[in-house]
């Protein structure tokens, strides 16, 4: 059985800490290698030794979109981020955690962040124990407490909007809740209370801090018995455990017992590394795909990085610099349509390999977000092409990457790997790509030859540092596809041949690659190119295969290097390192 201890400091409260760890681990050693593409080789499909392998069936549809996971604990504030249209809305969120008052933590009023967001429509679900100072919370006794609640539910009516999940009347019972009244009770008396004051409101719960089939069977036979269920089920998930059989265990449960289906709400994630994993790329990537692949309704990243909140659970490197973790996160807000279902290399590893996909058939796109724990070379499979009512014989295949060195790394632009017309054969296409790790996150998307339109749309808005979300016309397309104009952006926008630039203005964000067969992203202080074929749509004849080399692995810096493709008498040279200390 694994202990826990607490750690409270300076009125913010650390996470659970594992002891057999010694607490939250040190940060990597602050270093970034700035990459580029060494080489992309087209190839016919031949199976890659010792690879890692995600499949994702276009056919078989999970539901909407909705970004379930792109919330966050404490990820914003009363003033932070500052700028909401560049960093916030961007990734769509769903939902955000916050306190009822400002005592347990000292800022995030979870009423004057409903009333600052309202405006993008993101939710925001009240956690009440929040009322109360120190850790384990310091509840008084349940006059006080049912007071408290009074005055949350008149300022909630009062605050004129209505974006809010619902109210969370207690955080990790299962090790904060200390008072001589039974919680369950404690419990019953809270949900009356709220019912009287709120009567149309969702309530949440019991939020334990992991899950616990039998701290769960028996909290809802006695809500079920007693006449207070949640609305919607919550618990943590921040140990790196099981998920898949989490949820597998607690819907049977709910048959068991005869309840729900109840919406479920993971208002706590990250990976086992908790602070080194909060908003990592390749640590979230498989929680995602879990989360989306169950349907859970909602997910908020955790609050390890207690001394920054309002950094949108640790995606942002400072208070307005973004990290890779958030470019990765705002590729998932890009996702609409509907969510379609993926098949990882280990189901149950919350670590390994996983990703979530999905087709707009109004915009004519489809994407593969992936990342996780693999062997250096990664292999998506796509099928089921034959069910979309816009591929054809050929598909546009771009495929991007983010780096992620640590949660304090500013990365300015994420960086293309390839863009290649592909041969749909036997319903499917393969996509190849080496030199990856296990820290980073990737991105692959799918249009019609000739340009589809990928839903960012709109010019970026223009401010201090410009929009993020750059680029009308936004044309995924062949090589001779360019994008229209966009925002100046705080990249920049993108040059004409469609890629994030900070030094060009214009241009969609995901535009075609440039005309002559040029395509470039840019990083801080210099761009890095890619030449050849590749990229101006003219791809290998009956090709449903495309591997793509990414020479950047963190156990070493980057080398030179120079490919041959031998058989299709093909070179591609382009290496330039560039290294930030």
């Amino acid at each position: 059985m694994i202990t826990y201890s607490r750690v409270y400091s300076q009125r913010h409260r650390i996470k659970w800490l594992d002891k057999g760890q010694g607490g939250v681990r040190d940060m990597r050693r602050a270093w970034l290698a700035w990459w580029s593409i060494s080489a992309v080789v087209l190839a016919a499909a031949t199976p890659v030794a010792a690879d890692t392998t995600l499949t994702v069936d276009l056919a078989t549809t999970i539901g909407p979109a909705t970004h379930v996971a792109s919330g966050s604990l404490y990820g914003v504030t009363e003033t932070l981020p500052a700028d909401i249209d560049n960093l916030i809305v961007p990734l769509q969120p769903n939902m955000f955690t916050n306190p009822a008052a400002d005592v347990q933590q000292p800022v995030g009023d979870a009423i004057d962040v409903a009333t600052r967001l309202a405006p993008i429509g993101a939710r925001v679900t009240i956690r009440l124990a929040d009322w109360f100072p120190s850790w384990p919370y310091a509840f008084t006794n349940i006059t006080d407490w049912l007071d408290k609640l009074n005055q949350t539910v008149m300022r909630k009516q009062a605050s004129g909007v209505d974006n809010y999940y619902g109210y969370e009347i207690w955080n990790e019972p299962d090790g904060t809740w200390t008072s001589s009244l039974s919680f369950n009770d404690f419990w019953k008396q809270s949900y009356d209370k709220l019912r009287q004051l709120d009567p149309t409101a969702k309530i949440i719960g019991p939020s334990v801090a992991w899950y616990s089939s039998s701290y769960l069977n028996n909290f809802l036979s006695f809500a079920k018995d007693n006449s207070c269920l949640p609305d919607i089920i919550s618990w943590h998930e921040l140990a790196g455990a099981d998920l898949a059989s989490d949820f597998e265990n607690y819907r049977a449960m709910e048959q068991q017992l005869g309840i729900g289906p109840l919406p479920i709400s993971i208002n706590e994630y990250s990976g086992k590394d908790r602070i080194d994993d909060e908003g990592q790329p390749g640590a979230s990537a498989p929680l995602i795909a879990k989360f989306e692949r169950y349907q859970v309704d909602t997910a908020c990243i955790s609050y390890w990085d207690v001394p920054h909140p309002g950094r949108l659970g640790s995606l942002l490197a400072t208070d307005s610099d973004p990290n890779g973790g958030w470019w990765f996160y705002k590729w998932y807000g890009e996702m609409s349509g509907n969510m379609v279902a993926t098949i990882p290399p280990a189901p149950s590893d919350a670590a390994v390999l996983d990703g979530f996909a999905n087709v707009d058939s109004t915009n004519q796109v489809a994407s593969v977000l992936f990342g996780g724990t693999n062997d250096g070379t990664i292999r998506i499979v796509i099928k089921g092409f034959s069910a979309t009512s816009f591929f054809g014989s050929e598909v546009h295949a771009v495929v991007e990457h983010t780096p992620f060195v640590n949660r304090m790394t500013a990365v300015q632009a994420v960086d293309m790997i390839s863009a290649t017309d592909l041969t749909v054969a036997s319903d499917e296409i393969t996509i190849t790509v080496t030199g990856t790790n296990g820290a980073d996150g990737y991105r692959v998307v799918l249009t019609p030859v000739g340009g589809g339109v990928i839903s960012t749309g709109g010019a970026g808005s223009v401010g201090v540092d410009g929009g993020i979300v750059a680029g009308s016309g936004g044309k995924v397309g062949s090589g001779t596809t360019t994008g229209g104009n966009g925002g100046s952006g705080l990249l920049g926008g993108a040059d004409d041949r469609g890629v994030l630039n900070p030094a060009a203005s214009g241009g969609g964000l995901l535009s075609g690659v440039g005309t002559g067969g040029v395509a470039a992203s840019a990083m801080t202080g210099g761009i890095s190119e890619f030449t050849g074929n590749m990229s101006d749509g003219a791809p290998p004849s009956n090709s449903s295969s495309c591997a793509c080399n990414l020479h950047r692995n963190k156990k070493a810096m980057p080398t030179i290097n120079i490919l041959s493709a031998l058989s299709l008498g093909l070179l591609f040279v382009c290496r330039r390192i560039r290294r930030r200390p």
